[in-house]
């Protein structure tokens, strides 16, 4: 059934039957897609005079969720999963040798306050982090692994290089470039070693000062990297030095408009701001993917981030989030079913731990609060 809706009435799970277009005539939100919490908070910053007629469509839940479920799993659902779904062991094992060896570089850094930009190289192509880029299996493995938070740093690093690698394979990017993508994601945050200790940990809110301090990071990690022998590799120091740089010149630490950002530094910026959301920081508890995807679509739409980059990124963790396990807002577990690739905001189904499914974009109510670690899921 489709009716028309005013901005003030619009409610997650409705689909929109047409699309809604911006002043200039530039489309904000297609056909067919599922308005969510943050889809709809943005179109209310965006028409703040409340001035807006949607064309919507509320579907026919039970048939929508029928139908969707026997396109996911046409010959019947999957097994329960079990332990050795969640987690691979030699991911782990592999993910932790990463790990020592990025502590490694980044004590050497510390102490030499240099580094020798061909073993940077070597690190990357022949070293364990390359191993660690293995399509979707990447992307749940990361998500399932608990994360020493006492170590955020060293872990948003090898995330970021990580979904780096895969950004370069999914782009179909030469082995060479890939790997520079790769190195520009791990040494992305490598000013923040020379940055106060106590502004990085403080969980309340920053002063102005402490602002413009921490926002000096990324220049300083460019420096590093120049002394390291990398003046010559513009985009992977555009990488590090612009990955904070958004298109509508808000970003740090130039205010850099979206044509003076390189292709490294719009990718890495659309990576640190995905892995930073989804893990627990000391200022704020991890959000889930969705949310994640949310806030980066956003940003896509207020032209701060390259949406090229962004949806291309977005779709492709969408694809191998099915399967994973979620908490909801209502404190149970539920495991993702079907995600309906063709939109790019989609909530997923799920199957709740006592066999209900819901479609998260028509439940009222219900939200997905974060993806769940293996300990998580396992701990009652």
């Amino acid at each position: 059934m489709t009716e028309r809706c005013e901005l003030a009435n619009l409610q997650p799970g409705m689909i929109l039957d047409q699309g809604i277009f911006d002043n200039d005539n530039q489309t904000l939100l297609e056909a067919g897609v599922v308005l969510t919490e943050g889809l709809i908070q943005m179109l209310r910053n965006r028409f703040s005079d409340g001035y807006l007629m949607a064309s919507i469509r509320v579907p026919d839940q039970t048939a929508a969720l029928a139908a969707a479920v026997e396109e996911a799993f046409p010959a019947g659902f999957p097994p329960d999963p079990n332990e050795d779904m969640l987690v691979d062991p030699e991911y782990v094992k592999l993910y932790n040798t990463v790990l020592l060896e990025t502590n490694q570089l980044f004590t050497d850094q510390r102490n030499k306050a240099s580094m020798d930009f061909d073993a940077l190289g070597q690190f990357i192509a022949e070293g364990h982090i390359n191993e660690l880029c293995d399509g979707a299996r990447a992307v749940t493995q990361l998500h399932n692994m608990t994360r020493d938070d006492t170590h955020y740093l060293l872990h948003h690093s090898i995330h970021v290089a990580v979904l780096a690698g895969l950004m370069g394979r999914w782009l179909r990017w030469p082995r060479s470039r890939q790997e520079r993508l790769m190195l520009s994601g791990l040494f992305h945050s490598i000013g923040k070693l020379y940055m106060p200790a106590d502004i990085l940990d403080k969980p309340g809110k920053l002063t102005d000062q402490e602002q413009l301090i921490i926002h000096q990071y990324p220049e300083k990690g460019y420096e590093i990297l120049c002394q390291s022998g990398l003046q010559g590799e513009t985009e992977i120091v555009d990488g590090i030095r612009q990955h904070h740089e958004r298109g509508d010149g808000s970003g740090y630490p130039h205010k850099r408009k979206m044509d003076k950002i390189g292709i490294f530094g719009r990718i890495i910026g659309i990576l640190d701001v995905y892995d930073a959301m989804t893990a627990n920081r000391v200022y704020a508890k991890r959000k889930s993917p969705f949310e994640a995807f949310d806030a980066l679509l956003a940003d896509m739409m207020a032209g701060k981030l390259d949406a090229t980059y962004g949806i291309l990124f977005v779709k492709k963790v969408c694809q191998a989030l099915i399967g994973s396990w979620v908490r909801l807002s209502n404190g149970k577990k539920a495991k993702i079913i079907y995600i309906d690739q063709s939109r790019t905001s989609a909530l997923p189904i799920v199957e709740t731990e006592d066999g209900n499914f819901w479609d998260i974009a028509t439940k009222q109510g219900v939200s997905i609060t974060c993806l769940l670690t293996y300990d998580e899921l396992f701990t009652h």
